[in-house]
């Protein structure tokens, strides 16, 4: 594999980051603070107007590097963490397998947009094998959210549900 092989996976595994997730991380720090819109503006001095907070957590507007820098400073947290980068585990998310013929034959139980998403997996990689999905680490993210479950117990209920290989 040659260098620029290297570099387009590790482009392809980046987590994809939207407008959407930036806001929806800047509302979660801004509450996790105890703080509303226009505590952001008192607490700070006036330097972060509500109204351009709100605008960002709406992803109503783009944020500057400078600008994110100087949240992230206000907020006290790193700067991954303000744009929704980190993971919540120290580890992270594992890379699942999952057995496509079990989920086919006893998907039954499973969300409906969980099937609905592995399959846009599978259509996206033109992976048609038929036999097995390997996720990769911002999918099994995903794949976690949809099953409303936390991503490090994912896995157990993915081997509960008889749905994964390994």
């Amino acid at each position: 594999m040659t260098h620029d092989d290297l570099h387009e996976q590790e482009e392809l595994d980046a987590p994809t980051v939207t407008l959407e997730a930036i806001g929806n991380s800047l509302r979660s720090i801004r509450r996790q603070r105890g703080l509303t819109l226009r505590g952001v503006e008192s607490e700070s001095d006036g330097r972060w107007k509500s109204v351009v907070v709100g605008s960002y957590e709406r992803g109503d507007r783009a944020l500057t590097l400078k600008k994110a820098i100087g949240l992230a400073s206000f907020y006290n947290v790193p700067l991954d963490q303000l744009l929704g980068l980190s993971l919540p585990s120290s580890e992270g998310p594992k890379r699942l397998t999952f057995d496509l013929n079990a989920i086919r034959t006893g998907g039954k139980s499973l969300p409906e947009p969980l099937l609905r998403y592995l399959q846009e997996i599978c259509r996206l990689r033109s992976d048609w094998n038929g036999v097995m999905l390997s996720t990769r680490a911002a999918d099994t993210l995903a794949i976690a959210s949809i099953a409303d479950r936390h991503p490090d117990a994912l896995r157990q209920w993915a081997i509960d549900q008889g749905i994964l290989i390994g």
